[in-house]
């Protein structure tokens, strides 16, 4: 059974209603324990990075998904669930007092810069279809075409934790692979085909 992390901000029904056309076994929930039984763990997440953090501290829904983490099960995060994985964003944030994340995967999160939509006529949150390149990830393929929404990204202190990049106005990491971990910037289950069979390859690590 794949557990779907719910604090509030999530697309939960269409990952679920993905998983479901799939054939997996998944629940939605924000019980630590039903979390803890679990095969394997989504971490969805839309919206900002701060409120996010608060929900999941208020549940003790961060010490589980730690918990879990730790036990070598597969564990996704999806959108702002990627960047929630890493030790900081800086959405929400003073200058010198950045949010504190998971810190499942070391590293943080950044708005797109200032300049983009001046130098490139690009607009900011990205919306709609990028490809995939320099693709390292088990879950992923080079070339996969995937749905992003979203204004800040995420730069993992080790280079070796990218899974996968894209362009748009520089060059970035948009997903995250390290050990049992795994995170996508955009949406698999808004994807299309190449998105489903990001979820059926994970689906298929709980099964192991």
């Amino acid at each position: 059974m794949i557990a779907i992390v719910d604090y509030g901000m999530g697309n939960l029904q269409s990952v679920w209603k993905a998983l479901r056309y799939l054939h997996c076994d998944a629940v939605i929930t924000d019980e630590p324990a039903t979390i803890k039984n679990a095969d394997g763990l989504i971490v969805p997440g839309v919206g900002a990075f701060s409120p996010a953090m608060e929900a999941l501290t208020s549940k003790g829904l961060d010490i589980a998904i730690k918990e879990f983490a730790a036990t070598g099960k597969p564990v996704l995060g999806i959108c702002l669930g990627m960047q929630l994985f890493l030790d900081s964003s800086e959405e929400g944030a003073s200058e010198d007092s950045p949010i504190k994340g998971l810190g499942l995967i070391p590293g943080k999160v950044v708005k797109f810069p200032s300049d983009l939509t001046v130098d490139s006529g690009l607009k900011v949150p990205q919306i709609g279809w990028n490809s995939l390149t320099d693709v390292t990830g088990d879950l992923l393929a080079e070339g996969d075409h995937v749905y992003f929404v979203h204004s800040y990204y995420c730069i993992p202190d080790d280079p070796k934790d990218c899974a996968a990049m894209t362009e748009y106005g520089l060059k970035y990491c948009v997903s995250l692979q390290k050990g049992n971990i795994f995170a996508t910037q955009f949406h698999p289950e808004k994807s299309g085909e190449a998105g489903l069979q990001i979820l059926l390859k994970f689906a298929g690590r709980t099964r192991r």
